[in-house]
């Protein structure tokens, strides 16, 4: 038997917004989240402040949450070219006093569907190629300004019919951890992220591993003053697989709220600049984003590039703080 495998072509040499070539198995974890940090180069590790940033960025900003979250994210991946290839994330995060943060996550790129044919070209059926991920995410404020966290996440990859060897699972695990300086309004960050066992398709012989990288970032609040503020955030990013692959991001925000912006039916609007570097994947290019708040609910638009050949990508994340 044969399948139709253009969308797993696509996946495979075109298509990951912010990863084009990363390294390792499960592509669904490559893909940054949140609109805001895509907006601003994907630089994120050090923000984590709302529930993505919470579970997907850096758990140790579970330790420092005040507030409960939650927000969702959608993008096409492939626009003009493949429309049912999509990715979602779903984070929700609860503080909770006392005793840090927990947070729960559901993520799910579509490869679209495609025809499983017989030797002589007759198509067979169809099915769906897919992976999903759910993580359960936890942080505590260990010091003083220090606060540290973890992920523990269920991976399935399903890229052809099981009868086919095309299903495989794991899990992973992220380590992260969250420094404050308080009077220079400097936040530092770093997390290792996708520990864990490889996935196995066919035997222990052609097992993959997950694409295992450490991330380190600042994000510093360079401005605040007359309902305006500004941030400034950084990331570095090397995977744990290849040595060759490393990913550069850095970004700005500015904000503007009005007085009532800080009450609950306060209205306030974002811009969003920055550079995606990734010399491997031959991403090199501007990133940009705004944002809309009113009250506690959230709407956040970000562009990132992908390799030279194809558009931006566009993330849209809706979010909504208790």
């Amino acid at each position: 038997m044969r399948f139709n495998a253009t969308a797993l072509v696509l996946i495979a040499g075109l298509m990951l917004a912010g990863s084009a070539f990363a390294q390792g198995t499960g592509r669904s974890l490559d893909i940054q989240p949140g609109a805001r940090e895509n907006g601003m180069g994907g630089a994120g590790v050090a923000l984590a402040e709302d529930a993505t940033g919470m579970t997907w960025w850096n758990p140790a900003g579970l330790g420092f949450a005040k507030r409960g979250s939650v927000q969702m994210t959608n993008a096409k991946l492939v626009p003009g070219l493949a429309d049912d290839v999509s990715y979602n994330h779903l984070a929700y995060a609860q503080p909770m006093e006392g005793w840090g943060g927990v947070a729960l996550s559901i993520a799910f790129l579509s490869y679209g569907t495609s025809d499983q044919t017989d030797n002589s070209g007759t198509v067979l059926g169809q099915f769906d190629s897919y992976e999903f991920s759910s993580g359960l995410s936890y942080g505590v404020e260990l010091l003083p300004d220090l606060a540290i966290g973890a992920n523990v996440k269920y991976i399935r990859v399903q890229l052809a019919p099981s009868g086919l060897q095309g299903v495989g699972s794991t899990l992973g695990f992220d380590l992260g951890c969250l420094y404050r300086l308080q009077p220079a309004r400097l936040r530092l960050g770093a997390t290792i992220q996708n520990l864990g066992p490889s996935v196995v398709f066919i035997n222990e012989l052609t097992a993959s591993p997950l694409s295992r990288n450490i991330k380190t970032g600042f994000a510093w609040d360079a401005f605040s003053g007359s309902g305006i503020t500004s941030t400034v955030a950084g990331d570095f990013n090397q995977s744990l697989v290849t040595t060759g692959f490393r990913t550069y991001h850095g970004g700005i925000e500015v904000k503007y709220s009005t007085e009532a912006g800080k009450t609950a039916g306060g209205i306030g609007l974002a811009g969003r600049f920055g550079y995606y570097y990734d010399p491997l994947g031959e991403i090199k290019d501007l990133t940009y984003g705004m944002g809309l708040n009113w009250g506690s609910l959230t709407l956040d638009y970000g562009s990132v590039p992908q390799a030279t050949t194809l558009p931006h990508v566009d993330k849209i994340s809706l979010g909504y703080r208790f």
